[in-house]
């Protein structure tokens, strides 16, 4: 009977810490601030389209997940503290790749883009074209280093995107620079889409990653994540799922 028991306390074992069990019973929290539409908080439950992306990828690997939506710089903290098991949506960088780990494989690609009044024939041509103008724009985000680091044109800052929408109907600001879906989704809950536009010519795009909180089992993870990701997106099923839940094909699709 004792040697029974050992063998089942042996099997249970071997079962606890096997990698299919390892991740069915692992939870992951990542904290963030919100970006809808790719990711934001509705009635207590993450949304958005990278959300999404996400679910798919752990549900493969049989992984729950939950999103914190904090201020941006307490997310950071806390994941570099190790309170959270990482950051997402973020850009990659070798300040944050020091105590991050990131997959090859981006969330998505965002775009930035300049924003003008509908009846402004104000053409963008590169950021050379900004020569002069006041640009509205957000504290601490980024454009790409050519218009980070330009001294061609002015630059307002505030707080959100909808803050400088409402500077650029008011004629407080020449042009606005944001990120284009975004910008679309903002200017679309103001009723402003035919009163504001983006330009077809992009500023930068820029990779989104979700960043993992260097722990045990964390490299792995990235990797696993990063796999089935790519295969999701490559697969006629990506398409499918962006159509179910309601991503319009004018927006910026992350399928390949």
């Amino acid at each position: 009977m004792k040697n029974l028991s050992k063998s089942i306390i042996v099997i249970l074992m071997a079962i606890l810490l096997s990698p299919a069990y390892g991740f069915a019973a692992r939870q992951l929290t990542f904290a963030t601030d919100p970006f809808p539409p790719y990711y934001y908080e509705e009635d207590g439950t993450a949304k958005g389209l990278q959300v999404e992306l996400a679910k798919v990828a752990f549900g493969k690997m049989h992984t729950r997940f939950e999103v914190q939506f904090l201020p941006w710089k307490r997310a950071l903290l806390m994941a570099e503290s190790g309170k959270v098991d990482g950051i997402f949506g973020l850009r990659k960088t070798k300040e944050r790749q020091r105590w991050l780990i990131y997959p090859d494989e981006p969330l998505m690609f965002i775009t930035s883009v300049i924003f003008k009044r509908f009846d402004d024939p104000f053409v963008y041509t590169g950021v050379p074209s900004l020569n002069g103008k006041h640009i509205g724009t957000i504290k601490g985000y980024t454009y790409g280093k050519e218009f980070d680091n330009s001294t061609m044109f002015h630059r307002d800052e505030v707080k959100n995107l909808r803050q400088n929408f409402l500077k650029l109907m008011a004629g407080r600001v020449d042009l606005v620079a944001g990120y284009l879906t975004v910008g679309n989704h903002i200017l679309d809950g103001m009723n402003l889409e035919d009163k504001i536009v983006a330009s077809p010519v992009a500023i930068h795009v820029t990779p989104l990653y979700i960043g993992f909180t260097r722990k045990p089992g964390s490299g792995k993870i990235s990797q696993k994540f990063s796999r089935l990701l790519k295969e999701f997106k490559e697969s006629d099923e990506c398409e499918e799922a962006m159509h179910r839940i309601g991503i319009k094909m004018n927006m910026l699709t992350p399928c390949y």
